[in-house]
Order: structure tokens, then C-alpha cells, then sequence
């Protein structure tokens, strides 16, 4: 059955000398997947604040919650981290599942119920109160506010648009990780609610070879870190975005094919004043008409868009899009 598509459950343990480690995984989570589950909990650093995070390392989404551990008898263990592996992206369903888990788990701070909870999973796809049938992974892609994004970015949310229609490489910094999961997760929806393809996604890097080496293989990607370092790492962006300042930056390596023309203009302006008066789904459903009409508008002119023969910034502009889409 499986219904929520889980690969493997995994508990990471932070003792007394502050190593951290995975402890227990079934099925087998192999050692470098095991290494980046640590990195990116947060028990590395020490961290029980954002108990709850996401991210995404090849085709497998990550769902993690860390807890302190009080229990005498184990002394040792100061921090656990129930770790859950899947094929499907919907934060809000994992998050109340691994909370489940966190219940059985704590008690005795042994992953035994956690086997007996996998077995029954997908014999059941309900455990503990918690059952796959009552979320809608659909909802999942609405998840988040667009809205609070278009109002902290303003128009430079037209850079945003153009490097997510053009299938570009974003990295996104934000000093905690609940702001920085809160802007990743709506990207997508500025320029790409066509694709449906969330798996661009990887919402906590922490810059280490094995993470760098995923986003080398993905090529488009959505890429969000807490470490500040992450801008320097130039090569691997087209589009940076400081949560913290509130600023986006193209590289040098973009400036020409990221020229801000009319069609941006408008695009920014449209978006904006949807931002003042729209709820989240009415800014996504003008995004989403405007990309509509940009497509449309390049098929029907794509014959034109010769590489030798632009004439103008937009009709480059246009040209991308059309390889982006498949159309060129």
C-alpha cells in the first residue's frame, strides 16, 4: 500500500561530547545520505530551535524533528531526531506524522515502536491517530504565503519570475530556517505553476561536497542555506536572494541574460497591485495568467526567434523562454 511513499524511517542521536549520528534507519540509509540528514537537523550546530525541517537530496524528500532527550537512563543522549524518507512532497502531512512518531518514540527512546510503526504504515497507511487518506497532496503546492514574498521583494520579483520561467539555478539565504522554508517553498509559484514540478526544491543545504555535488546533477534548482558563506559560492547561482536584507543580486556571469525589459516592468507592476488587494491564490492565479500568455505568445512567434536575428532585448528574452519550454 504506501500510500505516502516512504523509503525509510531514521532516528540521529547528539550525545554528551556533541557528536551526532544516525543510530537506526530502516530500511538501511547508507552513510553519506546518513551525514547530510545530521548536517542539515541542525543537531550539528547544537540547534532544538526549528525543530521541524524539510528538504530534498536527489529524488528523496527528507522530513526531520529534533527533541531534547531527558530520560536518566539515557544520560548520553542529549537530542534525538526522528527522521522520515519519501517520495512525496507535503510538509504539513510529515510534520504531523513525525510528531506521531516523536510520542511513541520518547517514552521509551528506542526506535522498536518505530519498526512497528513502519510495518504498519504500509499495512494501514494510519497510525496513531494520524492517517495519509485525510491530506490532499495537491493543497501542498499552495502551501506557504506568496503574498508575504511579493510584499518583502516588491518589484524585484520580476527577477524572481524570469529565473524561475527560465528554468535558472537560485540559491536563498535567511538566518532562520523557518523564514528561509517559508520563502523556498512558494518559488515555484512565480513562473512555473505549469510544470507542477516541486522537486526543484531543496529547501536546507549546508554546503557540504555530497549536497553540492546533488545540485551539480539536478542543474535547475530552488537552493536555500542559513550560511551566510552560501553567496560566495557564485558558480553555483544565476539568481541570489538575501532574505535577510531583503535584496536579490544577479551575478556577473547573468547580467545579459537577465535584463530587466517592458515585459518585466509590467509583469511587476501587475503582480504588486495584485499584492495589495489579492489573497494568496488570487497572486498565484495572475502569475499564473501572465506566464500563460508569455508561453502562448512565444509559440505563436518562435519561427522568428532565430539567434542570429534578435533585434531587441525582449525577443532574446523570448527566445530563452522558448528553450526553457522546450519550444526551440
Amino acid at each position: 500500500m504506501n500510500a505516502a511513499k516512504i523509503v525509510a524511517m531514521g532516528v540521529l542521536e547528539r550525545d554528551v561530547n556533541q557528536d551526532t549520528m544516525l543510530v537506526w534507519s530502516y530500511p538501511s540509509i547508507d552513510s553519506t545520505h546518513g551525514k547530510v540528514l545530521a548536517a542539515r537537523s541542525g543537531m550539528e550546530d547544537g540547534k532544538t530551535t526549528d525543530a521541524y525541517r524539510w528538504s530534498k537530496l536527489g529524488d528523496t524528500w527528507q522530513y526531520m524533528l529534533t527533541f531534547p532527550i531527558d530520560d536518566v537512563k539515557k544520560s548520553r543522549v542529549k537530542s534525538a531526531c526522528i527522521v522520515v524518507l519519501a517520495d512525496q512532497f507535503n510538509p504539513e502531512k510529515f510534520q504531523q506524522l513525525l510528531e506521531a512518531l516523536a510520542k511513541m518514540f520518547k517514552p521509551v527512546v528506542s526506535p522498536k515502536p518505530l519498526m512497528e510503526a513502519y510495518l504498519h504504515l504500509f499495512r494501514k497507511n494510519e497510525i496513531a491517530g494520524w492517517a495519509d487518506k485525510t491530506f490532499d497532496n495537491r493543497r501542498a503546492l499552495i502551501g506557504g504565503s506568496i503574498k508575504a514574498a511579493v510584499k518583502a521583494f516588491g518589484k524585484q520579483c520580476a527577477l524572481l519570475w524570469t529565473a524561475v520561467v527560465l528554468k535558472r539555478r537560485i540559491f536563498v539565504y535567511a538566518e532562520s530556517v523557518s523564514e528561509l522554508l517559508g520563502l523556498v517553498r512558494v518559488i515555484p509559484l512565480f513562473g512555473s505553476w505549469h510544470r507542477q514540478d516541486w522537486g526543484i526544491l531543496r529547501p536546507i543545504i549546508c554546503l557540504g561536497d555530497t549536497e553540492l555535488e546533488d545540485l551539480k546533477k539536478s542543474q535547475v534548482y530552488v537552493a536555500g542555506c542559513t550560511d551566510s558563506r552560501c553567496s560566495s559560492k557564485s558558480e553555483y547561482y544565476d539568481l541570489f536572494i538575501d532574505a535577510t536584507s531583503g535584496k536579490m543580486t544577479v551575478p556577473p556571469h547573468m547580467k545579459a541574460s537577465m535584463k530587466m525589459g517592458r515585459i518585466h516592468t509590467d509583469w511587476a507592476d501587475a503582480v504588486t497591485k495584485a499584492a495589495a488587494t489579492e489573497s494568496d491564490q488570487g497572486i498565484i492565479k495572475v502569475i499564473a495568467v501572465k506566464t500563460k500568455n508569455l508561453i502562448d505568445h512565444v509559440k505563436k512567434i518562435r519561427e522568428k526567434l532565430q539567434p542570429d536575428q534578435l533585434e531587441n532585448d525582449d525577443q532574446k528574452f523570448f527566445l530563452d523562454v522558448a528553450v526553457a519550454e522546450g519550444l526551440a
